[in-house]
């Protein structure tokens, strides 16, 4: 469920709002979070160590992102 509703939402800010780059944070130890955006096709741009505080302890921050092009490619081109 969570795939589709996220895919549902790249494909509204790529195709209809005409963003370039959309990018997703997680919790550095968030697999369920990581292994989804992977799967989206994003791809993990940045491993920010201890960035940020979370219930009282440093934490590492994961980054990842995707481009318009690299998602339509991965659609089959633009939809709509």
């Amino acid at each position: 469920m969570a795939t589709e509703a996220a895919t549902a939402l790249l494909d509204w800010g790529f195709d209809d709002l005409g963003l370039h780059r959309v990018y997703g944070r997680c919790h550095g130890r968030n697999e369920a979070s990581a292994r989804l955006m992977a799967r989206l096709g994003m791809r993990q741009e940045a491993r920010h160590v201890e960035s940020y505080l979370f219930r009282g302890e440093w934490a590492d921050q994961l980054v990842f992102a995707v481009l318009a092009g690299e998602w339509r490619a991965t659609r089959g081109g633009p939809r709509g």
